[in-house]
């Protein structure tokens, strides 16, 4: 079965986000704030009488797509480390996957470091907080003290 196609819409820091129909290119800016801790996917009508799918984006950084290698210590378990792969990363934190998913809990203070394909290949070394964990993948948020990236 294939999953709904949703346009991603930025939601600015005024919480209005512009809406623009795929099919006739009509926009409209609209204010979402009610939607942020609710529904961020919607069906949306437009004034053409088409229906399409948008999903609220409410981040503040975007993050961007990523496959680097590198490794966690779970300080919250005991120094776990581990390798992980890095799915994405913004300036306020990262999502990965491991093998060892199921050993991470909400909460748990780790700290990650991996090289980035930039061309000096620059080495990042990050303490985070476990935010979520969603299928695969275990989402972070770097620790606002940790200037080191």
């Amino acid at each position: 079965m294939l999953k709904p196609f949703y346009t991603k819409i930025y939601v600015g820091p005024d919480k209005k986000a512009l809406i623009v129909c795929p099919y006739c290119a009509e926009g409209k800016e609209i204010s979402v704030d009610r939607f942020r801790d609710s529904k961020h996917k919607l069906n949306v009508k437009c004034i053409c009488k088409r229906t399409f799918r948008v999903f609220l984006e409410f981040r503040k950084k975007v993050r961007n797509e990523t496959f680097l290698r590198g490794t966690y210590i779970n300080h919250s378990q005991m120094g776990i480390k581990s390798e992980i792969v890095i799915l994405n990363i913004s300036a306020t934190g990262l999502a990965f996957s491991n093998l060892d998913i199921f050993t991470f809990e909400e909460g748990n203070d780790i700290s990650v470091e991996f090289t980035l394909d930039d061309e000096q290949k620059t080495v990042i070394k990050k303490n985070a907080v476990v935010r979520n964990i969603r299928q695969k993948r275990v989402g972070c948020e770097f620790d606002i003290y940790d200037e080191a990236f």
